[in-house]
């Protein structure tokens, strides 16, 4: 027997538990549980550092150090899961106990060491006040993972801790020579020019003969040989100065340029000096001591209506570099520097010119001072790290007795060459291995440009010695390679 009345009951049923519910709503509270787990924010607290400092007895003593490390940033990768610094903490940071602060759509941040694959983690339930042990586990990181209100357990974030292992601002060198020996075998007289990716070393053969030996160097490297080409005789070795590109040099005073196939002479003569290259114009000194520009693109020259006596003598290795200047882009400041033959005791001489000058500003020091330049036989003048850097052989300046011996130590200025000082720490030749005082004393011929040295792009300083092979130094922020693009 059918029931016909069945679908009018069902219906009416349904209508009857519908108004029930609707009168429920009116007198009770629905809750709604999230999901979300995610990290929002994350930072850390005070932390230890281990530095070494001078006691009151001068020499080197460990004291720690409290800082607070709240304005390093970390970067939330919430696709990846992942939490790091990109700068990392000083050297000697402590994150053994290490306070932070996070910031998580819930309050229930729960943290481990990270699932070894089907291990079980044992995690801790985060507050502020827990001193985290990061230390155990530098490379992989923490575990750290979010509990939904709905009691859903977020994807663990990976939180990593990077701190350097070096001193950012320490140059460190190769504790042995690197490359290869030149192929016309030793070399004085030297002077290196960097350019285009190559390191080009002019000098002048046991048998008196004049070349430039070239080899590449690529983020460190240097080639496996070294390439020779043959100069005109009577070629200064000293005078080659980059301009433009290109690399001139003089030979009994005529204007050349080297070429890929050797090298062209010019109509320029008359020149005793090169002296700097700033963009097209390269500077130099006349045969008469007079100041002279020459412009490159025009191969046009003009002499300049003053003398220039009191500038390196003719035949020495003169250094020059080139500064940008800070308040205009526009200029760039060339600085020169040489030894002093005429006061082989006093201050080694340094000139400055910027491209908006029409003449030579000299730094000469006639009574002794210990921010004076010191007079260095073979000396060499880099730009680096935003400051100016000298160093070579023996110092004859009267007042710098403690630093008499070869590569003792570099002389640091930040005014431009008016003022010098020493640097006693972090910029130091090297400690391991042949000392830079034996590799230089083997070559060494009465100081004659015995080694050479160049910077290049990466920001490596090359010393090239009088056999070819180089040592190679950077400070170690240089090579410190960011972590997101």
């Amino acid at each position: 027997m059918k029931i016909k009345f069945l679908p009018i009951l069902l219906v009416s049923l349904l209508v009857t538990m519908s108004a029930m519910t609707s009168c429920l709503d009116n007198d009770i509270e629905q809750v709604t549980y999230s999901s979300e787990t995610s990290i929002t924010s994350f930072s850390l607290g005070t932390l230890h550092v281990k530095r070494v400092g001078k006691d009151s007895k001068g020499e080197d003593s460990t004291y720690t150090d409290t800082i607070s490390m709240a304005n390093y940033p970390f970067t939330i990768n919430q696709a990846m899961r992942t939490i790091e610094n990109k700068d990392s903490l000083p050297v000697g940071t402590d994150i053994s106990r290490v306070l932070t602060k996070i910031t998580a759509d819930t309050d229930y941040i729960l943290y481990g060491k990270i699932d070894s694959e089907g291990a079980e983690a044992k995690d801790t339930l985060w507050t502020s006040s827990d001193s985290i042990n990061f230390a155990f586990a530098p490379t992989e990181g923490l575990s750290f993972k979010v509990l939904a209100y709905s009691g859903v357990m977020g994807k663990a974030y990976r939180v990593k801790i990077n701190v350097h292992n070096q001193e950012p601002d320490s140059l460190q060198w190769t504790k042995e020579p690197i490359g290869a020996g030149f192929t016309s075998g030793t070399l004085i007289k030297q002077k290196a020019v960097y350019a285009n990716d190559k390191i080009y070393v002019f000098g002048t053969t046991q048998n008196g003969k004049q070349v430039v030996e070239y080899t590449s160097v690529s983020n460190g490297t240097p080639g496996t040989s070294w390439t020779t080409i043959n100069l005109p005789d009577a070629t200064d070795t000293y005078s080659a100065t980059l301009c433009q590109g290109n690399i001139y040099f003089l030979v009994e005073q005529v204007l050349y340029k080297l070429t890929d196939n050797g090298c062209e002479a010019s109509s320029v003569s008359n020149l005793s000096q090169l002296l700097a290259g700033i963009d097209n114009l390269l500077y130099a000194r006349t045969a008469k001591d007079e100041s002279y520009v020459y412009d490159v693109q025009a191969n046009s020259g003009t002499t300049e209506n003053y003398n220039i006596t009191d500038f390196p003598s003719k035949g020495t290795r003169t250094l020059s570099v080139n500064i940008p200047v800070s308040y205009n882009t526009s200029l760039t400041r060339a600085v020169v520097m040489g030894y002093n033959t005429e006061k082989a005791d006093g201050s080694g001489i340094v000139s400055t010119r910027l491209t908006n000058d029409n003449t030579w500003s000299t730094y000469n020091y006639e009574e002794a001072d210990t921010f004076r330049c010191p007079n260095i036989v073979d000396p060499s003048l880099i730009y680096y790290n935003k400051k100016l850097y000298v160093f070579g052989g023996e110092i004859t300046s009267k007042d710098y007795t403690d630093y008499k011996n070869p590569f003792s130590t570099l002389f640091c200025s930040t005014d431009n060459g008016l003022t010098w000082e020493t640097v006693k720490e972090d910029m130091t030749f090297a400690t391991e291995g042949t000392s830079f005082v034996e590799l230089y004393n083997r070559g060494k011929v009465k100081g004659e440009g015995s080694y050479s040295c160049v910077v290049d792009k990466d920001n490596f300083i090359w010393i090239i010695w009088n056999n070819g092979y180089m040592s190679r130094g950077r400070i170690n922020h240089f090579g410190f390679l960011p972590k997101w693009e």
